[in-house]
């Protein structure tokens, strides 16, 4: 299909502004350019995004969206009595997981667990907040022709909290990052080193939820150290979780230092204990590293009965699992995760397709 027929698209990416939301967007906004099926006009993007900006391709669809108010203040504004700024013809793609009160045909994609459930906040502010985003998912969610999600969990807890019917929302899960996918990094063995203690990787930033804290139960304990050499944080060193020294603090990783964790490491081990989807997951099986992750549904939903699985509250738990699996590494196993990453795009163009059919049927019923 050529751009003359293709289906028109403005995409608002006003409210990327976690660390998720932004790798999303950076591998999905290629894809959905190079779609043939769709024409973007438009990306609404706010006056801090510079991943867009400062992107030559795009410098011609783009329009800054400037907020003069405090950030949150000019998020619930915009989704309620300022909506009519995105009104138009063209479908609307809506990045950020909150509805916009907007005429325009709607597709929203809901990223974010705390939508759906009230998971741990930093405070009152936080849970204010997310208060705010769940009032303004229930008041707007009519305005909406589609939602996009990444996993059943999530469809299910839009059915459950807003009553939504199901059939207005699609499931579309996505690969690993695009800087993961050209790596071509697969695993098929442990990393060799003199010691036999386990090398760990947690990328994660220190969101309540991501569950770091868990891990100051382990202070004093003498068997972590005999367990682990190293277990690295993509936290700053000063949210250091206990005073241990096999825990290593990196703050955010770029893209190459992630490979080479991947590369150097025994296993992920995922401490969250409320995700959307979960792309550490989904980057771990895709390099092929063994997996320790929370006994929660997304986790299951995800890894299936590959990963070995603890009890996001129990640090004996965590540390029970983490024996079974240098029990396990010892005598020679490894992971197969094909049947779980069947059900993984193998491409962010597949995404990029299955998105243009969602608009498609939205813009033409």
């Amino acid at each position: 299909m050529s751009n003359d027929v293709a289906q028109p698209l403005r995409v608002s990416l006003t409210n990327v502004t976690g660390l998720g939301a932004a790798i999303l967007a950076r591998s999905l906004v290629p894809a959905l350019e190079a779609c043939p099926a769709l024409r973007i006009s438009k990306y609404y993007v706010p006056a801090t995004s510079e991943f867009l900006q400062n992107n030559d391709d795009l410098a011609g669809k783009l329009e800054i969206y400037y907020r003069k108010l405090p950030n949150s203040l000019s998020r619930v504004l915009e989704c309620t009595f300022l909506a009519g700024y995105f009104d138009g013809p063209e479908p609307l793609l809506v990045m950020g997981d909150l509805p916009l009160a907007t005429k325009a045909p709607q597709i929203v994609f809901v990223q974010s667990p705390h939508i759906i459930s009230d998971v741990a906040t930093n405070g009152l502010l936080d849970r204010l907040r997310y208060k705010v985003a769940r009032a303004i998912v229930r008041r707007n969610h009519r305005h909406v022709a589609a939602f996009i999600v990444q996993s059943d969990v999530m469809r299910d807890g839009l059915v459950e909290t807003y009553k939504i019917e199901s059939n207005r929302i699609h499931i579309v899960p996505q690969p690993p990052p695009g800087w993961l996918l050209k790596s071509r990094l697969v695993r098929t063995s442990r990393h060799r080193t003199r010691s036999k203690r386990l090398r760990l990787f947690y990328p994660a930033a220190a969101y309540p939820h991501k569950n770091h804290h868990l891990l100051a139960r382990a202070q004093g304990d003498p068997a972590w150290a005999e367990l682990i050499e190293t277990w690295t944080l993509t936290i700053e060193l000063g949210m250091k979780p206990v005073a241990e020294a096999w825990i290593e603090c990196t703050g955010r990783l770029e893209a190459e230092a992630v490979i080479d964790a991947y590369r150097q490491s025994d296993a992920l081990v995922f401490l969250s204990k409320s995700e959307s989807f979960g792309f550490p997951l989904i980057e771990a099986m895709w390099v092929g590293l063994p997996i320790v992750c929370p006994d929660l549904p997304y986790a299951h939903t995800l890894c299936g009965d590959q990963a070995i699985y603890f009890d996001p509250d129990d640090i004996e738990s965590l540390k029970a699992a983490l024996m079974v699996l240098q029990t396990r590494l010892d005598e020679g196993w490894w992971p197969d995760w094909t049947d779980q990453l069947e059900k993984i795009p193998s491409s962010w163009d597949e995404v990029a397709k299955a998105i243009s059919e969602i608009v498609v049927g939205v813009d033409r019923p």
